[in-house]
């Protein structure tokens, strides 16, 4: 039996939770890329559904989650960033800053030390592209290796740049396949 302070007691055949956490331990990783974003205008959302769009496009295999981080609970998020090879986050500049939710959900990723995950970022802005530095910034800190350049949006993203952002999706894809 395994008892630990708080949580589950594993009665029956506890070397399945031993032999999981072993496997979590070690770079666990599914074929699946996580989109975390937030939004003031819709814009920075539009951008992350053309990526997922390209993102399936490339590869329809891959499992793609997207998820608006003001609207969904940091832990589910959390949990689909672990099972992910790699992930994509977005946010408007803000007061030369980035959205509290992505803020917020940053703090946590740099806390949890996630290993051999890769990342790429997106964004809007008006007069200052602040957002996409600043989480460059702290998911490299965080262990993040950063493969590709932002995309970006000068306010709401037009169709030209929407079409950008699909190919953005469908390479980043393609970055991945090299693994």
């Amino acid at each position: 039996m395994i008892c630990p302070s708080h949580g589950v007691i594993w009665r029956d055949n506890p070397l399945q939770i031993v032999q999981k956490y072993a496997e979590w331990a070690n770079q666990y990783k599914e074929d699946q890329v996580t989109v975390i974003y937030d939004t003031m205008y819709n814009g920075t959302r539009a951008i992350a559904e053309n990526i997922v769009r390209g993102i399936t496009l490339a590869n329809e295999k891959i499992k793609v989650k997207l998820f608006n981080a003001a609207r969904n609970d940091n832990n589910d998020i959390i949990t689909e960033i672990f099972k992910s090879k790699a992930i994509l986050m977005g946010s408007p500049t803000v007061n030369n800053g980035i959205l509290s939710s992505i803020a917020g959900l940053l703090e946590m990723i740099e806390g949890l030390k996630f290993k051999n995950k890769k990342a790429a970022v997106f964004g809007c802005y008006g007069w200052h592209d602040s957002s996409t530095k600043i989480i460059e910034k702290r998911l490299s800190g965080a262990g993040f290796e950063l493969i590709k350049t932002p995309v970006t949006s000068t306010w709401q993203p037009d169709q030209e740049n929407l079409e950008k952002c699909v190919n953005y999706g469908i390479e980043f894809a393609g970055l991945l396949n090299q693994d």
